[in-house]
């Protein structure tokens, strides 16, 4: 596989992972099909025969998720806070936000062994926070380009 085809599936699992994450509680497993997806280096249209929800941990993800997105939301627009804390807040919500989806990538059983997350994985979430707040039509296939940076971040 070339690299232009593998851009064109992290894009078109990207779009996939969205479409399917549209009810919120399939996200987590949205996420981790798409990772599994990228991770065999099959062909895009297979992810949903592969696509199996998980409602328990859906759940949990979600919620997380949005407490993740309101925190970071309120502290940028609406709390009056230096510089540093607003910094520490972001580094805390990219250290948070890249668990959550180291975690959604290992699925329920492999997210029982804690782990530290990654600082690429944390990068890659900010430059796609970044890409989204400026680019809002790139929140349709985001997923798909932060699905191969947890791929790539994988250790073994």
């Amino acid at each position: 596989m070339n690299r232009l085809e593998s851009l064109a599936d992290a894009l078109l699992v990207g779009l996939f992972v969205f479409v399917a994450s549209l009810p919120l509680v399939t996200a987590y497993s949205a996420f981790g099909t798409g990772c599994a997806v990228l991770r065999g280096g099959l062909p895009a249209g297979r992810f949903w025969s592969r696509l199996r929800v998980q409602w328990a941990p859906g759940v949990v993800f979600a919620v997380l998720w949005v407490v993740l997105v309101v925190d970071v939301l309120l502290v940028l627009t609406v709390l009056p806070a230096p510089w540093f804390v607003r910094g520490g807040v972001l580094l805390a919500s990219a250290a948070f936000g890249a668990l959550l989806l180291d975690q959604a990538r290992l699925g329920w059983r492999g997210a029982l062994k804690f782990a530290a997350p990654s600082p690429m994985l944390m990068a890659a979430l900010v430059v796609a926070g970044v890409l989204v707040w400026a680019l809002p039509p790139l929140a349709l296939v985001i997923a798909g380009p932060l699905a191969l940076a947890a791929e790539s971040t994988r250790e073994g």
